[in-house]
């Protein structure tokens, strides 16, 4: 069809289709508005491509999906913790009080949430996009942490990978009010703090892969990682170092790892281009968990991984050791494994070395029912 986009109404649900170089917030406008009149469900047919928005999933049902099996979409956008875009308004982001989640460059608050083959990026660690070279950054003097260093302009630089710009910028994140969203064959992209979720939120990520460094796949939400591929974005800089999740989950479910396997990024993955000389050892230096809270709840069940990658105690309490509720005995009681790959061998006496299929509390390890 010649249109921008279309629209085919059913009995059941809006179909809508962007095409490249077409908007996906228009897209949302258009099915706001029918979901308000007529609450019918919404499918977003999107042609392969990158688009650089920044979107808020607001609509019960929606549906996002590639129209290609073989070539990708690509929804990215570039704001990250502690710099003021110009763009941005009034929002203030230092000190973490921008409403946007750790900065996500796609915020899902509506239930029943549906994508497929989508690649959901934050470019904020990885490289500068052309969206944020045309912006611009102005200084918030009162609200400044830390003196930021200045963001190179130049478009495509990988510059921005390295530690000293490092700061949260999630890919997508979920509110306590996404509850029974589904990501299926998707990837999330970035470098710290990619994939976030509130406590009330549920998520089941099958398949597609999640790619990040620090604390990347963090927050309280009840999650379900199904046999996806978990890749540690670390480019080789010293000390540079991979935590994968990061869990804070109360009183309810928390982060579920099934058959998963993880691996590095390799160059082309990362688009090292300036830091190629700066390369040096990756190996063990991939951490399985680095709790968020002594409370939260993370489990890794037929975990697998690439020879020599992991750090043997594979589990961290950097973040909760100065926590007011940290036991150095047993910092994180609810932190599991079942047939890890090296069957466990050096991890803290903390973490639990399952010998069934299910916790303590007879909850099994079942992907379709956690």
């Amino acid at each position: 069809m010649n249109s921008v986009w279309c629209i085919v109404y059913s009995v059941w649900c809006l179909i809508l289709h962007v095409g490249i170089g077409e908007s996906i917030n228009t897209a949302l406008d258009s099915a706001r508005t029918v979901y308000a009149e007529r609450g019918e469900q919404t499918t977003v047919l999107i042609e392969p491509g990158v688009y650089q928005e920044e979107l808020t999933i607001d609509i019960p049902g929606l549906t996002l999906k590639n129209t290609s099996e073989t070539e990708e979409v690509r929804i990215t956008w570039y704001y990250g913790h502690g710099y003021q875009y110009r763009s941005m308004g009034d929002a203030i982001n230092y000190g973490g009080s921008r409403s946007r989640r750790w900065n996500a460059s796609v915020l899902v608050t509506a239930p029943d949430f549906y994508a497929e083959r989508i690649t959901f990026e934050n470019s904020f660690n990885l490289y500068v996009s052309s969206k944020e070279a045309e912006d611009s950054l102005y200084i918030v003097p009162e609200y400044t942490a830390r003196e930021m260093p200045v963001r190179p302009k130049e478009v495509g630089s990988t510059e921005v990978q390295k530690k000293l710009y490092r700061e949260r910028a999630a890919a997508i994140s979920f509110t306590e009010t996404a509850t029974n969203a589904h990501l299926k064959n998707c990837t999330a992209l970035g470098r710290q703090d990619v994939v976030y979720g509130d406590q009330g939120a549920s998520v089941y990520w099958e398949g597609g892969a999640l790619k990040g460094a620090v604390d990347f796949i963090f927050g309280a939400m009840k999650l379900v990682v199904d046999r996806a591929t978990i890749v540690a974005n670390i480019n080789g800089e010293e000390n540079d170092k991979c935590y994968i999740a990061a869990g804070r989950s109360e009183g309810t479910r928390g982060m579920l790892f099934y058959r998963c396997h993880i691996r590095l990024a390799n160059e082309k993955e990362l688009q090292i281009i300036n830091l190629k000389s700066e390369i040096t050892n990756t190996t063990a230096m991939v951490w399985l968990s680095r709790p968020w809270r002594s409370w939260g709840e993370t489990v890794w069940a037929y975990t697998t991984w690439d020879e020599g990658i992991l750090n043997t105690e594979a589990w961290s309490t950097g973040l909760i050791r100065k926590r007011p509720e940290y036991d150095p005995e047993n910092p994180c009681p609810n932190s599991y494994e079942y047939q890890s790959q090296d069957n466990s061998v050096g991890r803290p006496s903390w973490v639990t070395v399952l010998t069934e299929p299910q916790l303590p509390d007879g909850t099994q390890l079942d992907p379709k029912n956690w």
